[in-house]
This record gives structure tokens, sequence and C-alpha cells, in this order.
């Protein structure tokens, strides 16, 4: 005799299939959903409802779908524009604070063979990382208010942001190894971009999630619903 499907296990997977988010903070979210439903479950058995009953109604009480979905998901996008905020915080100043170790203790002169524009780009992308860093603490301080548009803000600013920082930052480092050829095989250089590719790259996903977030709360039926 097939096992009968629980009205419980009906509703998380349909919770489950609506929100997007941060994979702990919703894994999270969705246990304590399901551990509030079987314990009003449990609590409506010893009353002396059937145990699918008191499922039924545990789920009923606690809301549909369409109610409750929308104020997980808002938390979810919240959650995902303070972490990618707090990121773009912290990472863009740690890799100007970290690009003159790429360079320490190098066989090359700094100043040797330098091109005039070289300096100007490495100015400016020293600048605009910290504007930037400022403005995401700038937006850290607007998610107090948990509002979800602030995810979207971070979210559209930071996909048009970053592909124009890295394309500086890029452009920075084809000077260098055209000014130095001999940069290009320097382990501390090659060490630094390295980080600097995952920062980036971590930073724009992050940012990527974020307009996808706000985009709309998703609402798929499981199978067997």
């Amino acid at each position: 005799m097939p096992r009968p499907v629980r009205p419980i296990d009906v509703y998380v997977d349909g919770l489950t299939a609506a929100l997007r988010g941060p994979r702990r903070a919703r894994a999270e979210m969705i246990m304590e959903a399901r551990h509030s439903l079987e314990d009003a479950a449990l609590a409506f058995a010893d009353d002396g409802l059937p145990d699918l009953a008191a499922e039924r109604r545990a789920v009923a009480e606690f809301g549909s779908l369409p109610e409750v979905a929308p104020a997980y998901q808002a938390e979810l996008t919240v959650q995902q524009g303070r972490r990618t905020a707090t990121w773009i915080a912290l990472a863009l100043p740690l890799v100007n604070v970290l690009a003159p170790l790429m360079w320490w203790d190098s066989p090359w002169s700094q100043t040797d063979n330098v091109t005039k524009y070289y300096w100007l780009l490495v100015d400016h992308f020293m600048y605009t990382s910290f504007v930037a860093a400022g403005i995401a603490v700038l937006a850290l301080l607007g998610f107090s208010r948990g509002s979800m548009r602030y995810t979207r803000i971070v979210g559209m600013g930071a996909v048009t942001f970053l592909p124009l920082h890295a394309l500086l930052g890029a452009a920075v480092l084809g000077l260098s190894l055209y000014q130095w050829p001999g940069a290009a095989t320097w382990p501390p250089l090659i060490a630094g971009m390295t980080f600097n590719l995952g920062a980036f790259a971590y930073a724009g996903l992050q940012s990527i999630r974020c307009v996808q977030f706000t985009g709309g709360l998703r609402m798929r039926a499981p199978a067997g619903a």
C-alpha cells in the first residue's frame, strides 16, 4: 500500500520551489517552517485529530503559499543584498591595499619606461574602488530598513560597475606587462591577479543574483500537489 502524501511535505516542497536566495538562509527558513508545521500538527493530533487531518489543519492555519512565500522571499532578497554589498565594501579596498605586494621586491623599477597614462589609470582604479566601497557601505545602512529595493539598487549598480571596473583593471595589467614583460612570470603578480579575478567573479555572481531575486516571486507547484 503506497504511503499517503503528507500535506506538510507537499507544502514544504512548494515553499522550497517558490523561494530563491542564499542557500544556507533559504534552507534554515524552510527547516523552521517545517518545524512550525510539524509542531502545530502534533498539537492538533494530541487534541484527537487523525494525523493527516492534523497536518491539513496545520497547513491551513499556517497560510497558503501565495500568502506566506512573499514574506519569506523578501527576507531572503534582503539577505542577498546585504551579502553583495558587504563583499563589495570589503573586497574592493582589500584589492587595492594588497596591490603593492604584487610588486614587492620585484626586479623592475616602478618609474622606468612608464607611459604617461599608466599612473592615471592606476589612480582612477584605486579611487573608483574606494568610492564604490563607500557606496556599498551606505547601501548596507539602508538595509537596516529591510527593503528589497536596496537589493535591486545594489544588484543593478554592481552589474553595471563591476565589468567597467574590471576592464580598467585589465588595462592597468596590460600596461604593466607591456612595460615590464618579465612580470608575466612574477609569482606575486600571478597570485594577486588570481585573487583579484576571484574577487571580481564572486562579486559579479552575487550582483547577478540580486537582480534575479528581485525579478519576481517564483511560484511552482510541486509534483503531486
